[in-house]
C-alpha cells in the first residue's frame, strides 16, 4: 500500500508514550546460530533490572514487541540474551536495534546512591543557594559518569562523584553540588 508524503510525514510526528518504563538496554545483533542476541546494557543495574522481570518490551520506531525472556549471561561489556520464539540467527538479526524496555513498576528497588538517568534529568543544581542550571543528559564514562548541565547560555560538564556531588534529592528533583572555581 502506497502511503502519501503527508501519512508519512504524520507517522514520523508519532512518538511512543514510554511513561511507565524504563529503556534498560538496545539490542546491537545476533549471537550464535541459534537465536541469541547481544545487548548492550545502558543502565548500570542492566543484570538486576533483567533478572527480576519475566518479559521486556522491544521498541524501534513505533513498532513494538513484547518478548518472553528464557535466559541471559554476560559476555565483556554485553549481555546475551535469549528470547522465546527467537529460534535461528534471522529471527535474532531481525531485532538489532531494537531498545530494550521494562516497566517501572517491575524494575528492582535502588540501592543507597544509585539513580535513574531519567530521574537526574532536569533536576535543578544549586551551589551555596545558587541555582546553576538543569541537568540536561548524563554521560557514561570509564571513570564515572558525567552530569551535562544547561546554565542558560552554555553546558557544563561536572564528573558525578562525592568530591562535587554532596545530595541528590529526586524526588525534590534538586541537586546540591560544591564546584570547583572556573567550572561555572
Amino acid at each position: 500500500m502506497a502511503r502519501s508524503i503527508r501519512q508519512i510525514l504524520e507517522r514520523r510526528l508519532k512518538r511512543v508514550d514510554h511513561s511507565g518504563e524504563f529503556l534498560i538496554g538496545v539490542v546491537v545483533s545476533a549471537h550464535g546460530l541459534r537465536g541469541e542476541v547481544k545487548v548492550k546494557p545502558l543502565s548500570d543495574i542492566f543484570d538486576r533490572q533483567i533478572k527480576a522481570v519475566k518479559e521486556v518490551n522491544l521498541y524501534r520506531g513505533l513498532g513494538r514487541k513484547r518478548l518472553e525472556i528464557e535466559g541471559f549471561r554476560r559476555s565483556g561489556n554485553t549481555y546475551i540474551v535469549r528470547f522465546r520464539g527467537i529460534e535461528s540467527r534471522d529471527d535474532a538479526e531481525s531485532l538489532a536495534g531494537w531498545e530494550v524496555w521494562i516497566e517501572r513498576e517491575k524494575s528492582p528497588p535502588l540501592e543507597e546512591g544509585e539513580y535513574l538517568f531519567e530521574e537526574l534529568k532536569g533536576c535543578s543544581v544549586f551551589s551555596d543557594g545558587e541555582k546553576l542550571g538543569t541537568v540536561k543528559d548524563i554521560l557514561e564514562m570509564p571513570s564515572s559518569h558525567v552530569l551535562v548541565i544547561w546554565t542558560g547560555e552554555k553546558e557544563v560538564l561536572v564528573p558525578f562523584i562525592d568530591e562535587f556531588v554532596k545530595t541528590v534529592d529526586v524526588k525534590g528533583k534538586r541537586i546540591v553540588l560544591t564546584p570547583i572555581e572556573g567550572m561555572f
